[in-house]
């Protein structure tokens, strides 16, 4: 059935050169990193986003006149396999261009499989059939590790002048991994001519702004990351631009009103409007539909809703929050409004409303805050 096709289309999997005429409204982002690499001489910068929202899109898309190194991480246990990982592949990426390179990488062959028998050092750097079997927790070497990453960022730097050094997949580990990581290694990525970008939590940026704003305190993030830049929701016009790039040729299986309800159920996010598109055409598929209308989306959007999120307990007080009257808007004009219209206590109406929004029933946009389109469903009629 050629409703079926759409699935294909929706495959959440981050745009490349080939497929980059997918992209939508990245200009300004491209633009900042670009005026990064070129004009800053050294430093570690994040780029920052809400899980979903295309950092690595961004990475595989950043092209740039300076000798640019871009690795993606895939050992994440400790900071010692952070280090080992990226040590690994940028030597593994310029062993043709740098003497030292091929030493490391061998260097680090070796002591993987050392330490953690042949099967996990072909798991590290390879696939392999590999029985289950009990480990000791391996001792790195990691300070032999740092030694060896300034000699290398030293000699790439000697070679092309200017270095640039992105990171992808950080981002999954937690913000004090993170930072531990990023503050290790200081002395050996941030160099006269070496630029570092790496993809951060989101969970970073928002500390990162707050330090910013504060100064003469202790443990500032300035201190480890130079800048950072954040990759914003869509709005809902990018989200439907997004949509109809990818499913331009079925666009007529949709009724117009149900792309409306996609772009208000993803909250800005395009792997949330692909991934609740996919499931309405599974759905339709199920019951051999021709057609995806308003009232079945709404029916079937309703019930997946309420599968994932029916967990989420408020009390009375806290639903009478959720009201669409309310928002959007700036935070002291929701709560004005919730106090005389709901008859709320200051207190009660402010601590309902962190409640909310902690839980993601209030989404935040620049300063705006509105209703989650999921939220929607669940407690308004």
């Amino acid at each position: 059935m050629e409703l079926g096709k759409i699935i294909e289309r929706l495959i959440d999997k981050p745009l490349d050169e080939k497929n980059k005429n997918l992209l939508v409204n990245r200009d300004k982002e491209f633009e900042l990193i670009n005026l990064i690499i070129n004009y800053q001489p050294y430093g570690i910068y994040g780029i920052c986003g809400e899980t979903g929202i295309g950092k690595t899109t961004v990475i595989n898309n950043i092209h740039t006149d300076s000798y640019t190194i871009k690795i993606s991480l895939s050992q994440r246990e400790s900071q010692d396999t952070i280090l080992y990982d990226i040590l690994y592949n940028i030597s593994a990426k310029t062993e043709k261009d740098i003497e030292i390179s091929s030493e490391i990488k061998e260097w680090i062959l070796e002591e993987i499989s050392y330490i953690k028998g042949f099967a996990i050092g072909v798991k590290f750097f390879g696939n392999g059939d590999i029985s289950n079997q009990k480990q000791k927790t391996p001792r790195f070497n990691y300070f032999k590790a740092k030694e060896y990453l300034n000699k290398l960022t030293d000699e790439l730097i000697k070679k092309y002048k200017k270095v640039v050094l992105i990171i992808d997949e950080l981002d999954k580990e937690s913000k004090k991994e993170v930072l531990l990581v990023l503050d290790n290694l200081k002395l050996e990525l941030q160099k006269e001519g070496f630029v570092v970008m790496v993809s951060l939590p989101y969970s970073i940026y928002r500390e990162y702004k707050f330090d910013r704003m504060h100064r003469n305190e202790s443990g500032n993030l300035e201190n480890v990351i130079k800048d950072i830049i954040y990759l914003r929701e869509f709005t809902n016009s990018e989200i439907k631009e997004i949509l109809i790039k990818r499913i331009k040729e079925f666009i007529y299986y949709f009724n117009e009103s149900v792309i409306d309800l996609i772009v208000d159920y993803s909250d800005g996010n395009p792997r949330d409007a692909f991934w609740i598109t996919q499931k309405l055409v599974f759905e339709a598929l199920s019951k051999k539909l021709s057609k995806i209308d308003k009232m079945f989306a709404e029916e079937t959007i309703k019930n997946i809703v309420n599968e994932y999120l029916n967990e989420i307990s408020l009390t009375e007080k806290q639903k009478l929050m959720i009201d669409e009257d309310l928002f959007p808007g700036k935070k002291e004009e929701i709560l004005k409004k919730a106090i005389e219209n709901k008859k709320f206590p200051r207190s009660t109406a402010y601590s309902i409303f962190d409640k909310l929004l902690k839980t993601g029933i209030i989404i935040e946009q620049n300063g705006i805050y509105r209703l989650s389109g999921k939220s929607k469903y669940l407690y308004i009629n």
